[in-house]
């Protein structure tokens, strides 16, 4: 990516009347919030804490936080400005704006968040820079920060973190909903071994998780730059960046130690959120209703041909339609937890065999099996 795109995201900042960053600044926090008035003292408590990976707390001038109110109709903007006096050693920027009606969501405030993060890297000429952000209603851990600046060090530009929820409110959670929670962790975690077993990355191997998600995500300014910024959507702008991240051929990992707490509430601010999962999940239970998820043959079919992919285009950025986990379909769905125990079993007979022999096994059992690769436009 080009310096222009470096002068075209930073022309698009928006304007908060933020003062100059910090020459020492090496991370930048962006958080966006919207009516949160009951969600933000955990959030600035933890990240008013944040320490390194001996527990000693981090530099105050080594980070910022730039918490966004858009469109606010409670008390957030007084609940963050008490918070702000409270934490003084915090270098916490504050800015509240409206958006149009049409722009008033989620993707929008998160984008704007982006852009003004990275624009405040440029003034520093600090491409390293990293780009951190998460949600109103989540508590990063304490080692948040340097966890992620761990594995940026260890070779990768982009992070995505695990995102727990809040242990008081998982507790609460009924016998069900907590049992499809669990169940759907196990599923997309036994799909991840099975993918880093016919399609391996060094820079992200197993165990690794599936979330990439905007409660616990960063990305480096130069990174950010290279993916063309964050693009706009009225939400899943977390997905659609960490997209734009790995088509641009960047180095992404997920990891197990970069960890948020977030809340089980059923009615979030985004569309297609935790929130939405939550109250799925309370609904399945209420009415008694099987959870159907892609079948473990569909999966292994789906993910061996990402493997035979790769093989074949070493250099080329996989299709979504390989890689990403889709709706379950007629013919190619399974009720959940008879697939995570397929899925478990397969694995333990792949494991032993080395790449070539799996990929040489899946040929012969899939064979005439293919799944679309085209992408929507």
């Amino acid at each position: 990516m080009s310096r222009l795109t470096d002068t075209i995201l930073a022309a698009r900042a928006l304007d908060l009347g933020l003062p100059a960053p910090h020459p020492l600044m090496r991370a930048c926090v962006v958080v966006p919030a919207r009516n949160e008035e009951a969600t933000l003292a955990p959030l600035i408590t933890a990240l008013a804490g944040q320490c390194d990976l001996s527990g000693t707390a981090l530099e105050a001038a080594s980070y910022e936080l730039v918490l966004l109110l858009n469109n606010c109709t409670d008390r957030t903007v007084a609940v963050a400005q008490e918070l702000r006096q409270q934490y003084p050693r915090l270098r916490f920027h504050l800015a509240e704006v409206r958006f149009a009606p049409h722009e008033a969501h989620v993707g929008r405030a998160r984008q704007a968040l982006f852009h003004v993060a990275f624009a405040r890297f440029r003034f520093l000429a600090r491409r390293a820079g990293l780009i951190l952000t998460t949600d109103a209603d989540s508590r990063p851990a304490a080692d948040w920060i340097a966890q992620t600046e761990a594995a940026i060090a260890a070779g990768v530009v982009g992070v995505g973190g695990r995102i727990l929820l809040e242990p008081a409110e998982r507790a609460a959670l009924s016998p069900g909903v907590r049992k499809l929670f669990l169940l759907d962790i196990g599923y997309r975690r036994a799909l991840e071994e099975m993918r880093s077993l016919y399609a391996p990355e060094a820079c992200d191997p197993f165990p690794r998780h599936h979330q990439h998600f905007g409660a616990c995500l960063a990305v480096t300014a130069g990174a950010y730059a290279q993916a063309g910024g964050m693009p706009l959507t009225r939400s899943r702008e977390d997905v659609a960046l960490y997209r734009a991240i790995v088509e641009s051929g960047a180095r992404f990992h997920h990891s197990y130690r970069v960890r948020v707490y977030t809340s089980a509430r059923t009615v979030g601010r985004a569309q297609g959120g935790l929130a939405d999962a939550m109250r799925w999940w309370h609904d399945r239970v209420r009415g008694a209703t099987p959870v159907l998820v892609e079948s473990a043959a569909a999966a292994e079919a789906r993910l061996s041909q990402l493997g035979f992919w790769l093989v074949d285009n070493p250099a080329s950025v996989a299709p979504a339609a390989l890689t990403a986990t889709p709706e379950p379909a007629p013919g190619h769905a399974a009720e959940i937890h008879a697939t995570l125990r397929i899925l478990r079993e397969r694995s333990e007979k792949l494991r032993p065999l080395s790449l070539a022999a799996r990929l040489d096994q899946a040929r012969r059992r899939f064979e005439g099996r293919r799944v679309s690769c085209e992408l929507a436009g």
